[in-house]
């Protein structure tokens, strides 16, 4: 019987409701996965680290830079991991915005700048407003993603991404319109809804699905959800990307994609 192993979030990026819910999506995908006769162990990256050798396949939901470079010495080593480390690490804020540019893909003009320097407003324009997110992991909390339209709450913002340990900030230019949240799998599968309240601006869904790929293909993920703004002509501009979200609205649906996806790979060998 072929052993395969699931890696849980870490804790400090998993809080509250979050943790509930990615638990749940990995029970559920192990569940399916034992209908397949597979053996299978879901742990803690610490849990795992002696017993990984044995695995024909990981599937990780680990975000932390400090656990992704500990998973990039396993891929090396051979391991075999869903969504691999360098692609998971791709999804943090310092890597992504230049990758879609290069790529095609509309992505707002975003800024990175360290939390603990002093900001040159004349440098930044917060006119109208501007989006101010932890410049490393996408959000796991409220406050790590804020609405900034003055100076006072700019050095506001800033100082408590420092005071929580948080070095990178990215200032995010806005895109008005309805923001829509999706969930793919590299097998097909494709889940979106409206996030809050919309006005439903008229978009060609297809084009989603195809905006939605191309930034995970490019981010090279298999697992992964994300954000994008309607503009009220219908123009369609990514503001995130995940790795290995909870599929919290579509968990059963997307449980079942996930094993087919894994069950895919350790038959291919």
């Amino acid at each position: 019987m072929k052993w395969l192993l699931g890696l849980y979030r870490e804790r400090q990026y998993s809080p509250g409701r979050h943790l509930s819910n990615d638990v749940l999506l990995l029970d559920q995908i192990a569940h399916r996965l034992r209908e397949r006769s597979f053996a299978v162990d879901l742990l803690t990256l610490d849990e795992a680290k002696r017993r990984r050798t044995d695995a024909e396949i990981i599937f990780s939901m680990c975000q932390g830079r400090l656990s992704l470079e500990n998973l990039t010495d396993w891929e090396r080593q051979g391991a075999k991991i869903i969504n691999s480390p360098q692609a998971a690490l791709n999804t943090h804020r310092d890597r992504l915005p230049a990758l879609m540019v290069q790529a095609g893909v509309p992505f707002p003009q975003t800024r990175l700048i360290r939390t603990k320097e002093k900001v040159d407003l004349g440098s930044v324009d917060l006119n109208g407003g501007i989006w101010l997110k932890r410049g490393d992991v996408h959000a796991s909390v409220t406050a790590d993603v804020q609405w900034v339209d003055s100076g006072e709450r700019l050095d506001t913002g800033m100082a408590d991404f420092a005071k929580r340990g948080i070095d990178l900030a990215a200032l995010q230019a806005h895109r008005a319109g309805d923001e829509i949240k999706f969930y793919g799998v590299g097998c097909g599968f494709f889940h979106w809804f409206y996030s809050g309240q919309a006005r439903k601006y008229s978009f060609n869904f297809a084009e989603l699905e195809d905006l939605a790929n191309r930034a995970a293909t490019t981010a090279g993920l298999d697992i992964f959800g994300g954000d994008v703004i309607v503009s009220p002509s219908g123009e369609l501009t990514l503001i995130d990307l995940n790795d290995w979200p909870s599929f919290a609205p579509c968990r059963e649906r997307a449980s079942y994609a996930i094993a087919d996806f894994i069950t895919r790979r350790v038959h291919a060998g």
